[in-house]
């Protein structure tokens, strides 16, 4: 299973699946067109404990575009042990965090942005 709630951004995964995330961006009431180079940047963390990252991946804009693709494979997904209820993350996604940083999705005024982790089957 994977789902977005458009209106919270909730993230609802099972542990080990793939996942397909689009990002838009606006700044300053603005649009904004990823430019060659920019670096988005994906963070998962446990649920009041930002500094305690549980999956991190960047990616680079090779063109100019509006929206950008973050894929999430399989064993990615594998977050910590095996579970058996659903576990409760929080999430956020930055533009240029290592030189301009400007937070894309994250904690706001409507509060945390749950990435919601659900159990998967053990493989034989």
């Amino acid at each position: 299973m994977f789902v977005i709630d458009k209106k919270t951004k909730q993230i609802n995964l099972t542990r080990g699946n793939i996942a397909s995330i689009d990002v838009g961006a606006t700044i300053e009431g603005e649009e904004y067109t990823f430019k060659l180079g920019d670096v988005v940047r994906f963070k998962v963390f446990k649920a009041r404990k930002c500094d305690d990252i549980e999956l991190q991946k960047d990616v680079i804009v090779a063109e100019e575009t509006k929206k950008v693709n973050i894929s999430l494979t399989g064993s990615e997904t594998k977050i910590g042990e095996l579970i058996n209820k659903p576990t409760k993350y929080w999430y956020e996604v930055e533009l240029n965090p290592d030189t301009a940083p400007q937070t894309i999705i994250g904690y706001d005024e409507d509060g945390e942005k749950v990435f919601m982790l659900y159990p998967e089957g053990e493989d034989k």
